[in-house]
């Protein structure tokens, strides 16, 4: 459990503003690349995604962790069986955009390759972000900490999440918490852009 001094709630759309934020820092260079905007517009767009009803953007599909009313970490989580769903509900989200979506869709199939098949057995943490101020105090921690119990108490042994080879320190973190690298995704196109590969990194309970 977390300690007192942080709430965690489920995400609400007033949320929008500080949790696209969050979403974004957590890999600029992905959100940069497919939104091909400023990143003051893809700010915008991915508070619209939050406010929405559905998708795997929606506050819907989040946890949301508070130190007094500023908003600290958001995580996002479910069994892989469920990823489907939510894949096409964000794409009925992004056709609302207010952007020219052909670029948007074509973007987001490239970025597709760099994620691997989840096993439906699993349970996928598809995003965890902490505000910068807080990593490095053992609220990242915690919060994977009960995210696998979480899991674990649904009955599934392998936890999946796809972590950007480009942020070491997020490799490190979920390697100290005893997950590991299982496939590394390159997409061609994109290493051209400098974009970095993927990795799949696999938490195997028993």
């Amino acid at each position: 459990m977390l300690a007192p001094d942080f709430i965690e709630r489920a995400g609400q759309p007033a949320d929008a503003r500080h949790a696209a934020a969050l979403i974004y820092q957590s890999d600029p260079a992905y959100y940069d690349y497919w939104f091909a905007l400023t990143p003051e517009l893809i700010l915008t767009n991915l508070a619209l995604l939050w406010q929405a009803g559905e998708g795997c953007y929606s506050h819907t599909r989040h946890q949301v962790w508070l130190r007094g009313d500023q908003l600290v970490a958001v995580a996002s989580h479910y069994p892989a069986h469920e990823a489907a769903e939510h894949h096409e509900a964000l794409i009925r989200q992004l056709d609302l955009l207010p952007l020219d979506v052909s670029v948007l869709h074509r973007h987001h199939a490239q970025l597709a390759f760099l994620f691997p098949h989840v096993p439906p057995d699993a349970w996928y943490l598809r995003s965890l972000a902490v505000a910068p101020e807080w990593r490095g105090h053992g609220l990242g921690s915690r919060i994977l900490r009960d995210i696998v119990l979480r899991a674990d108490a649904a009955g599934h042994v392998q936890v999946h999440t796809d972590v950007d080879s480009g942020n070491p320190g997020a490799v490190k973190f979920y390697v100290r918490h005893g997950f590991e690298p299982i496939v590394e995704s390159r997409v061609l196109a994109l290493v051209q852009l400098n974009l970095p590969a993927s990795l799949r990194m696999v938490l195997r309970r028993h």
